[in-house]
């Protein structure tokens, strides 16, 4: 049974930089995902922990700077988010408003830089998820049972019917003016595309051809088909090959080519078709000289319109319905002109290699062989030839209307029991059109089946399998378009997103120390490396309890300044502090031990110390006392 394939691959359509993929399943792919996006806003806060450093070295001065620009500067250094720094910035402004010249504009430029890296990582974190998108919906598909399925002469319709059926649901849901999107998200390109030429010269002798020599011939051409963009063949530029196929149509006379009996045998009869399918042989036969053509192979395809009946006169040549038949009181129905219609096609088909751009001539399937040497391929090119020219021998033409009876014409959708209401003159161009579209679904089909193989071995039928490295190559890298339960991450994309995020985390850990090292040995602004390393909010909290007389310290000048003395004990009394200006030191146990003994007037409009107004007491009376 096929599965698609989990593991690193290349995508040879994105090249050899590009193309290297990861396929995970959809637990391991969720799990990736959102480790990226984890990642890369953790890259994100080091790209702002490294901007703040720019900041502060580049404001930090010998000289003394008020107190807004002192609490930026300690701000930048102890932020590890912009969403924190511009918050804090924020208050800073409401403030410092009424002490300090121009607070507004001093912070506001750094709140937007803030505010820009917190957006662009975000935006990054979510879009992480992208390096899916930079795999494409592509992925590989794998099965033990690749190969070639081949069968016997016997067993050629029943083989054949069902790969016939399922190209032509593929082909009204993808190939028609309303598509299926869910249904047509299987091979590597949901269809493909050929042109029209409603004015092609009849491929046959003039006297055969509905119009002589007059260019009412219909051509559909698919033009260089790659093996890897268009087929999903996965192979570096220089073992792909090119495929093309032409098919030209035209209806053709019957007067003079036929001749009229009585049947009698009704098992020969096509019963419950209003319109009879078209008779396909299987064997080869040779046509009339007219008919003939060597370098073309030819299908016939022959209608039977029987009773069917039209409201109005039918122009098209093919559907050609003209004789009036009246049902009475003014009414009258048309039927068709002739017991039979038939239309002839002939099919050509061209390989080149796109390495020395040669090309075999448009020619019939048995004749390809006689200018393969001229195509110079190599061995991948080679099996790779050797696989389409075997599907395309199971997808000609005449086998999109095998079996399929009625059913094979848009015409019989528009009957109302035997009647129709009309056709349109090109109602041949519409048929063969359909054919044309259910030949390409089933080469797409056939080359994906190629590595998946069947679901189920038919009775009768033979799996060849890959007989050397080349073959093998083929069964492993065929792209079919992302199924649900896996997701393809670019291995590039991932790669740069580590790479660059751990740069960024790194260099956010190790930017002021080396920056200070360096400032040191080159005896340059090293005042700058200080400032820094003094704002850091260990750095402040040791000279806060320092300057209080709390504790003895070392590595004033270290990220990490420690005491002195083993399990030294600062801090404390806090419920002694003064509630609006607290303080570390003397004084605020001064004035907590001056509450105790009553030396200080109770004031709820006390400002502290300041001796201002309120509670007021005297520093050396609670000293002493």
């Amino acid at each position: 049974m096929a599965s698609t394939y989990t593991g690193p691959w290349i995508n040879w359509s994105r090249g050899r930089i590009l193309g290297p993929t990861i396929t995970l399943d959809q637990q391991d792919g969720g799990l990736l995902t959102a480790f990226l996006a984890l990642f890369v806003s953790t890259a994100g806060a080091a790209t702002w922990k490294i901007t703040c450093y720019g900041l502060h070295q580049m404001r930090a001065g010998p000289g003394p700077s008020d107190g807004l620009h002192h609490q930026q500067q300690a701000i930048l250094c102890n932020s590890a988010t912009p969403v924190g720094a511009s918050w804090q910035l924020t208050q800073l402004t409401w403030y410092w408003k009424d002490r300090v010249a121009k607070p507004y504009t001093r912070t506001l430029p750094l709140i937007a830089l803030a505010v820009i890296n917190l957006t662009l990582f975000a935006v990054a974190s979510v879009f992480s998820s992208e390096v899916t998108q930079g795999a494409g919906h592509e992925t590989l598909v794998r099965s033990g049972n690749c190969g070639f399925l081949l069968y016997g002469e016997d067993d050629k319709v029943e083989m054949i019917v069902p790969d016939t059926l399922a190209a032509t649901s593929y082909s009204r849901a993808c190939y028609g003016a309303a598509r299926e999107p869910l249904l047509c998200n299987q091979y590597a390109q949901r269809r493909l595309g050929w042109t029209t030429n409603p004015n092609a010269t009849c491929p046959f002798a003039p006297e055969l051809c509905m119009y002589g020599d007059a260019p009412t011939g219909y051509e559909m051409d698919t033009g260089l088909l790659n093996s890897q963009e268009d087929l999903g063949i996965n192979a570096p530029d220089s073992d792909r090959v090119q495929y093309r196929k032409v098919t030209t149509c035209s209806p053709i006379h019957t007067r003079g080519y036929y001749e009229e009996y009585n049947e009698t045998d009704v098992s020969r009869q096509q019963y419950g078709d209003k319109f009879s399918h078209a008779a396909a042989g299987l064997s080869a036969w040779t046509p009339i000289p007219e008919l003939n053509r060597t370098d073309s192979d030819i299908s016939l395809f022959i209608l039977a319109p029987n009773s069917i009946r039209y409201e109005a006169p039918v122009k098209d040549p093919f559907f050609s319905a003209n004789l009036p038949f009246d049902l009475g009181e003014g009414e009258t129905l048309y039927v068709a002109d002739h017991y039979l219609d038939v239309m002839a096609c002939t099919e050509q088909h061209q390989y080149c290699n796109p390495v020395t751009s040669e090309c075999t001539p448009l020619t019939a399937f048995h004749r390809l062989g006689h200018y393969l040497p001229g195509l110079r391929l190599n061995f991948p090119q080679r099996y790779t030839y050797q696989r389409l020219k075997l599907i395309s021998l199971q997808n000609a033409i005449y086998q999109s209307v095998l079996s399929r009876g009625a059913q094979a014409l848009h015409a019989s959708e528009t009957l109302v029991g035997t009647l129709n209401k009309g056709l349109p003159d090109n109602q041949w161009h519409i048929e063969v059109s359909e054919w044309f579209s259910v030949s390409m679904a089933k080469l797409q089909q056939l080359v994906v089946q190629y590595a998946t193989g069947p679901d189920e071995m038919p009775d009768g039928a033979i799996l060849l399998p890959p007989s050397n490295q080349w073959e093998q190559n083929m069964c492993e890298n065929q792209i079919i378009r992302s199924q649900e339960g896996t997701l393809s991450f670019s291995i590039l994309g991932v790669a740069i997103i580590l790479v660059v995020g751990s740069i960024l985390i790194f260099t956010s850990l190790v930017i002021d120390t080396v920056v200070g090292f360096l400032r040191r040995r080159l005896r340059r602004k090293s005042y700058k490396s200080l400032q820094w390393t003094l704002d850091e909010k260990l750095q402040l909290q040791r000279m806060a309890f320092e300057g209080a007389g709390h504790g003895h310290w070392k590595g004033g000048a270290d990220v990490v300044p420690v005491t002195t003395k083993w399990g030294e004990q600062l801090g404390g009394g806090l419920e002694q502090m003064d509630p609006k200006h607290p303080r570390v030191g003397m004084r605020d146990l001064a004035y907590g031990a001056a509450q105790e003994t009553g030396a200080v007037d109770p004031d709820p409009e006390s400002e502290g110390l300041t001796g201002k107004k309120g509670m007021r007491v005297s520093a050396q009376h609670v000293i002493n006392d």
